[in-house]
């Protein structure tokens, strides 16, 4: 157990991978109002429908957004990494990245239905995170979907946050005070999150000013091209001055707890310190709630955390590392 850092450190895209992704598979049952109410909706769905499966999954689609939802994050999470991993072993590289991004306008789909639907704001949040993992798995071809898997992260941490401030009113882990505390503790969670992937989108900001020319003629080389393409001239000009500052004045400052020179010289433990103590405050107070959906949110905030530890052990303790490449801090 000596090398338990160095064992993270050599997995830790796969660590990441299923603790993040598992955690926002449970964060959406939570959006559904826990492991129950999500059974329950199936069961109906699957009554009401007559034992149809195609009539069953419309009718989810059409009153229970949420369980639908869900079911489709399980699917992307559940097929996508495995599939992956099969074209990488059959055709290489290429074709695992091309996996990857056929998976990006699957879960678009998923984040703009849900978005269409109003559904509860927790699921929102994890298909949000799902679309970040979506395009941060394709940063390695791509430098620039590190930037738009950063913001993708920020919009799932203040939909996260928004999602605690809605807890309150909606008395989803109970009407006890200890709700009150999971609601506050979440809409700070959200916001440290939020903060993360503006630093993913920093560490987009540096691999796209390094990246050298590919030499690739596709169309997707052509519209990612992280110097020379009309959305990177955007991004520049209009979003990256943006993000400094934020980083700069607000994000940074508000990790006062993690010291100067990790913050300058770690940048994968400045964020996994960020979110870690947020996640395991959040986990313990809707643990502490006894209920169905507050079990269901703590195990979400483990795996999450499980995931922000992952990210903390790239920074070994003799090489300086990348700034914030990851498979999708959340």
């Amino acid at each position: 157990m000596k090398d338990f850092p160095g064992v993270f450190r050599r997995n830790s895209l796969e660590i990441q991978f299923w603790g993040y992704e598992s955690g926002n598979v449970l964060a959406s049952i939570t959006g559904s109002g826990g492991p129950k109410a999500f059974a329950e909706s199936l069961l109906s769905a699957w009554a009401g429908s007559g034992g149809s499966l195609p009539d069953m999954i419309l009718w989810l689609a059409r009153d229970y957004p949420e369980t639908f939802a869900t079911l489709g994050v399980l699917l992307l999470v559940a097929l996508a990494h495995p599939v992956s991993r099969l074209a990488q072993s059959v055709a290489g590289s290429r074709a695992s990245d091309a996996v990857n991004l056929l998976a990006v306008p699957l879960a678009l789909g998923l984040l703009g239905y849900v978005l269409v639907r109003s559904a509860n704001l927790f699921t929102v949040s994890a298909c949000a995170f799902v679309v970040a993992s979506c395009f941060l798995r394709g940063a390695a071809l791509f430098p620039l979907l590190l930037k738009i898997g950063g913001l993708c992260l920020v919009l799932g941490g203040l939909a996260l946050s928004a999602a605690g401030a809605s807890v309150f009113q909606a008395h989803l882990f109970g009407a006890s005070t200890l709700n009150a505390a999971v609601s506050l503790i979440t809409v700070l969670t959200g916001l440290y999150v939020a903060g993360a992937g503006a630093l993913t989108y920093i560490g987009g900001i540096f691999e796209s000013e390094s990246a050298v020319p590919s030499g690739r003629s596709g169309l997707l080389d052509r519209v990612l091209d992280p110097r020379g393409s009309l959305l990177a001239a955007s991004l520049v000009t209009r979003v990256d001055p943006v993000v400094r500052s934020l980083v700069r004045r607000v994000i940074l400052p508000a990790v006062f707890w993690v010291d100067a020179d990790t913050k300058t010289c770690r940048p994968f433990r400045t964020s996994m310190m960020a979110r870690l103590p947020w996640r395991l405050l959040a986990g313990t107070a809707a643990l502490a709630t006894g209920t169905d959906a507050g079990l269901c949110f703590a195990i979400a905030n483990l795996l999450w955390a499980l995931g922000d530890v992952a990210i903390g052990a790239l920074d070994g303790p003799l090489e300086r590392p990348e700034p914030l490449r990851s498979s999708g801090p959340q």
